[in-house]
C-alpha cells in the first residue's frame, strides 16, 4: 500500500511538472497578437464644418478612408456636434459620417487595414444612428470586398429621437482574416423612411484568448483535480 501512495505521489508531482513546463512554453509561442487599427475610425482627423462638410473622399478630404461619391458629389459628408441642424450628438468624439443619397448613384467608404493574422478571428464594431425617425431605421451594409457589397451583411441603425441622428447604437460582426491586408467597406442601404444612416467609432478587437498565466491556473486547476481523484481511488 505505501509503495502504491509514493507512486501515486510521484506521478501527481510528475503530472504538475508537466502542466507547468506546458504553460512556460505556452508564454514563449503565445506573444500577445498585435491587433490590426483602423485609421480615423472616429472622424476626428479632418474637421467638418457646422454645415456639413460635403464630398468627403471626393472633392473634400477623409482621412484613411477612399470614398465613392454620390452623382452630385455631395455624399459621403460629415457633421461635427456643434451645428447648423441641431443634429447628434454623437457620443464617441465630435464628428460622424453620413452615407445616402441615393437617388443619386448612394455613396460608400472603405479602408485597406493591415496586420491581420490570417485565420484569427475579430471583431468589427462601429456605431449607427438614423436621419429620421419612421421605419424600421437607416441601414448600412458592411463588406470585406473592395467596391462592392454584393456579398456583405445589412445591419439597422436605431430610430432617432427628436433630431437628426441623435441616437447611436454600436453593432458588430465577427470574422476570420483570410490574408495580412483586408479592405473593409461600409456602404449606406436604400431607406426611404429613414434615409441616411450615420457611422463612427469603427473599431476591430480580437476574440480574447486566455493569457499564459491562465493557461498555467487552469492547468493547475485539472492537476488538483486529477490528484482528488487518485487519492479517492487510492
Amino acid at each position: 500500500m505505501f509503495a502504491e501512495e509514493g507512486l501515486s505521489s510521484n506521478m501527481d508531482i510528475g503530472m504538475i511538472k508537466l502542466i507547468l513546463a506546458s504553460a512556460a512554453f505556452a508564454s514563449l509561442v503565445l506573444p500577445a497578437q498585435a491587433v490590426p487599427t483602423i485609421a480615423n475610425g472616429s472622424f476626428e482627423a479632418d474637421q467638418f464644418s457646422s454645415g456639413g462638410t460635403l464630398g468627403l473622399g471626393c472633392s473634400n478630404t477623409l482621412t484613411g478612408w477612399v470614398a465613392h461619391c454620390s452623382a452630385d458629389a455631395t455624399y459621403p459628408w460629415g457633421l461635427p456636434k456643434t451645428n447648423d441642424y441641431n443634429a447628434g450628438p454623437t457620443p464617441y468624439g465630435t464628428q460622424w459620417v453620413i452615407l445616402g443619397d441615393y437617388g443619386r448613384g448612394g455613396s460608400w467608404i472603405e479602408q485597406t487595414v493591415n496586420g491581420f493574422t490570417p485565420g484569427t478571428t475579430y471583431k468589427l464594431s462601429f456605431a449607427l444612428a438614423s436621419e429620421y425617425s419612421a421605419g424600421t431605421g437607416s441601414n448600412i451594409c458592411v463588406s470585406f470586398t473592395a467596391g462592392d457589397c454584393s456579398t456583405g451583411s445589412n445591419f439597422t441603425a436605431p430610430l432617432r429621437g427628436p433630431h437628426f441622428w441623435d441616437t447611436w447604437e454600436t453593432r458588430s460582426l465577427t470574422f476570420k482574416a483570410l490574408s495580412p491586408t483586408m479592405t473593409i467597406h461600409f456602404e449606406g442601404v436604400p431607406n426611404a423612411l429613414s434615409a441616411d444612416v450615420g457611422l463612427d467609432n469603427v473599431v476591430i478587437s480580437t476574440a480574447a484568448v486566455p493569457e499564459p498565466m491562465s493557461i498555467a491556473l487552469i492547468g493547475l486547476g485539472l492537476a488538483g483535480v486529477a490528484v482528488s481523484r487518485r487519492r479517492k481511488s487510492t
